[in-house]
């Protein structure tokens, strides 16, 4: 492979993605990233919501991890779950 294509390889692989956040898709997320910086990226404040990824039926919380790196990939889904009360009816 040239030095060109290998070059063009890594930038896309080290570019973005679109990924789902609570059922509306999220484009330009970068590849390597925080959940905080996501909740912020969907107007979703991260000082009282954290994320949660999804993969079938496993969840992946990172409350409490919102600062620490992760990978995402194209179409992964996510939700953010508030941490503040539950409001009654």
């Amino acid at each position: 492979m040239s030095e060109t294509k290998q070059i063009s390889a890594s930038a896309s692989a080290a570019g973005t993605v679109t990924i789902t956040l609570d059922n509306e898709p999220l484009a330009d997320v970068p590849r390597r990233t925080t959940p905080n910086a996501i909740l912020a990226m969907a107007g979703v404040d991260s000082t009282s919501h954290y994320l949660v990824r999804i993969e079938g039926r496993h969840q992946d919380s990172y409350a409490g991890r919102g600062d620490t790196e992760i990978t995402v990939h194209e179409h992964e889904v996510f939700v953010s779950v508030s941490t503040g009360p539950t409001p009654t009816a």
